[in-house]
């Protein structure tokens, strides 16, 4: 989780998204204190529920589709899915975020 969390601040700074980075920043030093409390904050809208998520964000559009910012839209992707993947093994559960990790594992599957 804590690799995952990093790289979501990393690549949401690179790409201005500085709110959204601060969230990642807090859940990494709030999941190494108490990975559960962390799951639980991340249970949230503001992760997965609105169309101002953090899993709503794309940076390959937000990078104008060059190589470099789809590779990092894949790597943001991805980190996500393992957020969550986590999340569920501490019991949280978000029909949100079930929903869009199963469509980034179908994208994934597909090469998109």
């Amino acid at each position: 989780m804590h690799d995952a969390l990093r790289q979501l601040e990393e690549l949401l700074r690179r790409y201005g998204h500085v709110y959204e980075a601060n969230q990642a920043a807090i859940a990494r030093q709030s999941f190494e204190r108490d990975p559960a409390a962390a799951c639980r904050m991340m249970n949230s809208g503001d992760w997965w529920n609105d169309t101002q998520s953090i899993a709503a964000i794309d940076l390959a559009i937000d990078g104008g589709f060059t190589p470099e910012a789809r590779a990092d839209a894949l790597a943001l992707r991805n980190a996500l899915i393992e957020v969550y993947s986590i999340m569920s093994s501490f019991g949280e559960h978000n029909d949100a975020g079930e929903l869009i990790v199963s469509q980034f594992n179908k994208w994934a599957e597909s090469h998109i």
